[in-house]
């Protein structure tokens, strides 16, 4: 990850409050399977990778709009991808992500703008294909060769 300066970092930490602010309330984290201890993990770790989305922010509110939180879980969800797929180690905080991302993509109605539509339209196909991908790689791991 890049090394953030101190603003960023101050930014980050606020734009995490504001996630778990919203998302301590939000249906889908309801509904997961994370111990309610990780949401200020899965805060922070999503606030650090998304950041620079919300570089027009000055000020961050209490609190963010459903679109601004499932924009901030779809980008993540991206991130967490693309390190999967340049063989980077992927930790807990990462699979939480990626669950949460699927679960508000899955969750999303018509009513929400079409940008966001297509987003949560792209995380499903990606979790799909992703999936088939780590099986395919468990399956040639545990296959063994007879000589």
């Amino acid at each position: 990850m890049l090394v953030m300066s101190f603003k960023e970092r101050w930014r980050a930490a606020e734009l995490a409050s504001a996630i778990e602010n919203t998302l301590k309330n939000e249906a889908v984290w309801l509904a997961s399977s994370n111990p309610a201890k990780s949401i200020d993990a899965i805060s922070r770790k999503l606030a650090s990778m998304v950041i620079n989305d919300f570089r027009r922010v000055e000020t961050f509110p209490e609190t963010l709009t459903e679109s601004e939180l499932l924009s901030a879980f779809f980008n993540g969800f991206s991130v967490v991808i693309n390190k999967s797929i340049n063989q980077e180690t992927i930790t807990k905080t990462d699979y939480s992500i990626i669950a949460l991302a699927r679960g508000f993509a899955l969750d999303i109605d018509l009513s929400h703008e079409q940008a966001l539509l297509d987003q949560a339209s792209s995380v499903i196909q990606v979790a799909n294909n992703w999936d088939k991908h780590i099986r395919n790689l468990n399956q040639r791991r545990n296959t063994r060769y007879t000589v």
